[in-house]
């Protein structure tokens, strides 16, 4: 999944301890994180597990701030719809 990451804190709603709230879409993602400088870019991976609600960070991988989101989550929707072609 795909969220908004908090480069300049922007899209940011809150950040509590150790707890990120990231948004993806209309949905907003806790996250326990490991350290805030590996969201620092416009898009960020997080892989993890969840616990009581929470998503534990696990890896993040930083996308490219140039990366067309609307493009990839196109291909996504495609995939769903065909996944027989895929």
């Amino acid at each position: 999944m795909f969220v908004n990451s908090l480069l300049n804190y922007d899209n940011k709603d809150k950040l509590d301890d150790d707890i990120v709230f990231l948004k993806s879409g209309e949905h907003e993602i806790m996250v326990k994180h490991n350290g805030l400088d590996s969201y620092k870019s416009k898009y960020v991976r997080v892989k993890g597990k969840i616990i009581n609600g929470v998503l534990i960070e696990h890896v993040v991988n930083k996308i490219p701030d140039e990366f067309d989101m609307k493009l990839f989550n196109r291909f996504v929707e495609l995939n769903m719809n065909f996944g027989s072609i895929f």
